[in-house]
């Protein structure tokens, strides 16, 4: 009970925070992905944040897809990669959210899948921290991951081996002590924005039968909403909805997300039990390590002994 009671108390200091936060500055990474680029220009469209900035590895694909002409730092354009640490300092430094869309094409290797969808993670939400003098509940990640975790053995054709790293990441996330919104597409398509109803589920299952797709861009519309208002303590499937209003209403599905009773509890209960989960892992390892100072800890990356052990124990 003294997790549960100690996660209750941090997610009320997380709205007293949020109430006198000033608007976003977000970091998006995966930048030039068809996903990460229309988060960014939505983002950059949007007169509700504070500032935005593209992490990207190839300067010349980042002046075709995000309209930057120097394409530096100058215009809150950063060259990295999530995969090394060193790389992300910068492009982290001054910013409150960052926004993950970094993620694998399809052939990636088990290596590399690995350094991207849950190392990469792990970097992320790191500098994230540490390059912040906010406290981690003040703090934001939005992540992209993705449906059909609960699926032990997923068949290539519904994501294969990448989701056990996907949810590795969530799990990760969860338990950091940062403020976080997981948003789970289903099928990806290229589609235009706004052109069907949206619906939010968990643990796999689709908002309406029948229905397997989601636009990248509505993705990155759920995700533009998620970074403007701030949320945390969400993680839901996002599918298309033949039944539900054109175009959503992205604060109401949010609001839809976080009362799903049943998806609220566990995502809670998850976060809580990745924390206690860490807390015992860390006091194994080593016993001089304080009860406060878990979370710190879990952001550098000390703590893979419990991120797996969650993972397979709430898959």
């Amino acid at each position: 009970m003294l997790h549960l009671c100690l996660a209750a108390a941090a997610w009320t200091s997380e709205l007293a925070n949020d109430a006198a936060s000033s608007p976003p500055r977000v970091l998006v990474t995966g930048a030039t992905g068809r996903t990460g680029s229309a988060l960014y220009l939505q983002l950059k469209a949007d007169s509700r944040i504070a500032e935005v900035r593209a992490l990207v590895r190839n300067v010349t694909k980042a002046r075709e897809l995000l309209g930057c002409k120097a394409c530096d730092e100058s215009e809150g354009v950063f060259v990295g990669d999530v995969t090394k640490p060193e790389t992300l300092t910068a492009a982290s430094t001054g910013v409150d959210t960052v926004a993950i869309a970094a993620a694998v094409g399809g052939g990636a290797s088990q290596k590399e899948m690995r350094a991207v969808e849950f190392d990469g993670v792990e970097h992320q939400v790191a500098a994230l921290a540490q390059q912040n003098a906010r406290a981690l509940p003040s703090l934001r990640v939005v992540l992209c991951s993705s449906m059909g975790t609960t699926d032990p053995k997923p068949a290539p054709f519904k994501g294969g081996s990448v989701l056990f790293w996907k949810l590795n990441a969530e799990a990760f996330l969860l338990g950091s002590g940062l403020g976080s919104t997981i948003v789970k597409p289903c099928g990806l398509s290229s589609g235009e924005a706004g052109m069907h109803g949206l619906g939010v589920s968990h643990n796999d299952a689709l908002p309406s039968p029948g229905t397997f797709l989601v636009a990248r861009a509505d993705v990155a519309r759920v995700m533009r909403e998620a970074v403007i208002e701030r949320s945390a303590g969400l993680r839901f499937g996002l599918c298309n909805d033949p039944g539900a209003k054109v175009p959503a209403d992205l604060p109401k599905l949010l609001q839809e997300a976080a009362l799903a009773v049943a998806g609220a509890v566990m995502s809670r209960r998850f976060a809580a039990e990745v924390t206690l989960c860490v807390g015992k892992c860390l006091r194994r390892v080593s016993p001089q390590v304080p009860r406060r100072s878990v979370s710190e800890v879990a952001v550098a990356g000390n703590v893979r002994c419990a991120i797996f052990f969650s993972a397979a124990r709430f898959r």
